[in-house]
């Protein structure tokens, strides 16, 4: 919409006019794609990747750990109550 109102409005040449518009030649990432710099890339992605994914499970870990102390404490507690109203 923005191109056909600056092609209306401005008497430009075609070859001008090509020149400020934006098309894509190829394709996104062709550069990283191949080549071993491309390998290397994808490895130091792999590895955030993984880093990134070891350091959620000890999150959630210890956040297990947690609720596991938190829903032993709440047994105990009912068992208390338990004992007390029989």
């Amino acid at each position: 919409m923005f191109t056909k109102n600056i092609r209306k409005s401005l008497p430009l040449s075609r070859s001008i006019y090509r020149r400020f518009t934006s098309y894509q030649t190829g394709s996104e990432g062709a550069t990283a794609s191949t080549g071993s710099f491309g390998q290397k890339e994808k490895a130091i992605e792999n590895q955030w990747a993984r880093a990134h994914d070891a350091d959620k499970i000890k999150l959630l870990r210890k956040a297990l750990a947690n609720q596991e102390k938190a829903t032993a404490s709440l047994k105990k507690d009912l068992e208390t109550l338990e004992k007390r109203n029989s």
